[in-house]
């Protein structure tokens, strides 16, 4: 059992919990038994479990484990509050696809600093079909604790690419996409009345606090807007996104 902060192990886990760590060792750690057994139910590469004796399942004994004491459990733990099991995966950075042949929506992202913001989109993408997310520069790590958590595993399944969107978004043009932005001006619809000519579209979503970046919204094919109602001044980006992930679903 590993019960001390000095061990090698626990150093590198704790390591790993930081960007600079993940990038140095290329791997990063996830928490909690809903995470661990969704990356073993869809056969993730996971390189090793660390689990206390309270939290062990029978479903770690197929892979390389070490048991830890409940010490260094809320030691690793981001919460305060550890569940007990944790376990390292490689980074994994997803390939630029053919977009020439590819045909399904993406959601693009320029830097998207929050990081229950980022995991919150990822999660809806998920759940609402979509499978290609790509995150332009200046967004929030992938894999920083707290976009793990919201996530709550679904970049398990997505294709999530990091790319610089003023040289992507000209490539994708190209292809054949077309990329609307949500913004507010004078050229913008409202989103129920968005449409696309072609089933290879994109729309992008821009910074909590300063909008899309002028250069990138310059280069989308069209602009859109979610009417509101109320007196609020705007929607948080994750809810704006969900709602246009939604309705474009639904179109």
């Amino acid at each position: 059992m590993l019960t001390s902060k000095q061990n090698q192990q626990i150093k590198l886990l704790k390591k790993i919990q930081t960007k600079k760590g993940r990038q140095r060792f290329g791997a990063y750690l996830i928490e909690g038994p809903h995470l661990v057994a969704m990356a073993i139910q869809l056969s993730m590469p996971i390189q090793m479990i660390y689990s206390t004796p309270n939290a062990w399942d029978d479903s770690y004994a197929s892979y390389d484990y070490e048991e830890i004491s409940e010490e260094i459990a809320h030691y690793l733990s981001d919460t305060g509050h550890s569940q007990g099991v944790f376990a390292t995966l490689p980074l994994n950075e997803a390939p630029l696809p053919n977009w020439q042949s590819l045909e399904e929506p993406l959601i693009l992202l320029d830097a998207i600093q929050d990081p229950g913001n980022l995991g919150t989109i990822i999660r809806t993408a998920d759940a609402l079909g979509y499978r290609y997310v790509i995150l332009g520069k200046g967004t929030v790590d992938l894999y920083n604790d707290k976009v793990l958590r919201s996530m709550q595993g679904s970049h398990f399944r997505l294709q999530i690419i990091s790319a610089d969107l003023t040289q992507l978004i000209p490539e994708l043009q190209q292809s054949g996409y077309q990329i609307a932005a949500t913004a507010l001006d004078s050229q913008a619809v409202p989103l129920p009345e968005l449409t696309f000519k072609q089933s290879k579209w994109g729309v992008m979503f821009g910074n909590e606090g300063n909008g899309i970046h002028s250069s990138l919204l310059n280069m989308a094919d069209k602009t859109c807007y979610i009417p509101m109602s109320g007196d609020a001044e705007s929607f948080n980006v994750a809810i704006a996104a969900a709602i246009t992930m939604y309705q474009l679903g639904l179109s």
